[in-house]
């Protein structure tokens, strides 16, 4: 359930983002298709570098936020420059944009991890 959500988040946060910020644009002629190679880079670099809360709750968000921000604004980066390469997918403007677009993907995921409830933590082998 709860990497659902962090999968939705992550999607939905990369189709706002680009939806919202002037700076973010397509690449290609198919706009609505365009930010799935954002999501998708976001959700593979966001599963080798794992900077996600266990206990979203009780946990230090501010910390997260920020660690998550600048890890999100460098895959927007990368995405770009993927996307360059491919002729297909999103264009950041600047770096001032990719954070923003960072921080709207991290703050997003992170408010659905925290809706609904919580994993339970494992049996602990004794």
């Amino acid at each position: 359930m709860y990497k659902r959500r962090r999968v939705t988040g992550t999607y939905a946060g990369a189709a706002l983002a680009a939806g919202l910020l002037p700076g973010v644009s397509p690449v290609g002629d198919t706009p609505p298709w365009d930010f799935l190679l954002s999501g998708s880079v976001l959700l593979v670099v966001g599963q080798l570098i794992h900077c996600y809360p266990s206990a979203i709750r009780t946990s230090p968000w501010l910390l997260f936020a920020a660690i998550g921000t600048l890890q999100d604004a460098l895959v927007w980066l990368l995405v770009s420059w993927i996307s360059s390469r491919l002729d297909y997918g999103m264009h950041v403007d600047s770096f001032v944009t990719a954070l923003l677009a960072g921080a709207i993907v991290r703050c997003l995921t992170l408010a659905l991890m925290a809706a609904g409830p919580q994993p339970t933590p494992e049996a602990q082998p004794g």
